[in-house]
C-alpha cells in the first residue's frame, strides 16, 4: 500500500507541476504579453484552454497507467530468462514483479477512471463530439469489458480462457486509444 501511495504522491506532483507551469512566466515583459494576450482572447477561450490542458493531462495519466497495469504481463513471460541472464539483478526483479502483481487491479482501475475523466473533461472543454473522440469512447468500452473478464479471471484464475480473453480486449483497448492518441 505504500508503494501505491509513493505512486500517486509522484503522480500528484507531476500534475501539479504541469498546471501551475502554465500560469508562471519568467519574462519581464510580462504583463505586454498579457495584455496582448487579453486582447486576442476571451476569458472563456482562457477557461477552455485550461479545461483542455487539464483533460490531456489526465490522459497522459491514463496512458501510464495502462502502461503501468500492463507490464505485468512481460514480467511474467520473462521471468525464468531475466533470472537466468541476470542473477544479480534476481532480488529487484521479483520485488517488481510482485509489486505489479499486487497492484495490478488497482492501477487497472485507476487507468479506467482517468480515462472516464479525460473524456468527460475533453467533452466539456471542447462542447462536441468529434472522431477521436468517438476512437476513445471505443477504447474506453473495451477497457471496461476487460476488466468486467478481468473481475471474472481474479475469482476463477485457473480458467485460461478469461485470461486469454482479458489479454486480448486489452490489446485491442490499447489499439485504439494509440491511434486515439494519433488523432488528436
Amino acid at each position: 500500500m505504500r508503494n501505491l501511495i509513493v505512486i500517486f504522491i509522484v503522480l500528484f506532483f507531476v500534475i501539479s507541476l504541469n498546471t501551475f507551469s502554465h500560469t508562471v512566466v519568467a519574462d519581464d515583459d510580462f504583463e505586454e504579453k498579457d495584455n496582448y494576450y487579453e486582447k486576442e482572447h476571451d476569458g472563456e477561450e482562457q477557461e477552455d484552454e485550461r479545461f483542455e490542458e487539464i483533460g490531456k493531462m489526465i490522459g497522459w495519466g491514463t496512458v501510464i497507467t495502462m502502461g503501468t497495469s500492463g507490464l505485468i504481463f512481460p514480467f511474467r513471460r520473462l521471468t525464468k530468462s531475466f533470472i537466468t541472464t541476470f542473477p544479480t539483478s534476481k532480488g529487484n526483479y521479483i520485488s517488481i514483479t510482485k509489486f505489479l502483481s499486487k497492484y495490478h487491479i488497482w492501477i487497472g482501475i485507476a487507468a479506467l477512471l482517468l480515462s472516464i475523466g479525460h473524456g468527460i473533461v475533453m467533452y466539456f472543454s471542447e462542447g462536441e463530439l468529434e472522431g477521436e473522440g468517438i476512437i476513445g469512447i471505443g477504447g474506453v468500452v473495451l477497457m471496461i469489458i476487460a476488466g468486467i473478464f478481468g473481475t471474472v479471471l481474479f475469482k476463477n484464475k485457473k480458467v485460461k480462457s478469461l485470461r486469454t480473453t482479458h489479454t486480448i480486449l486489452i490489446t485491442l483497448a490499447t489499439m485504439i486509444v494509440l491511434s486515439h492518441i494519433l488523432f488528436s
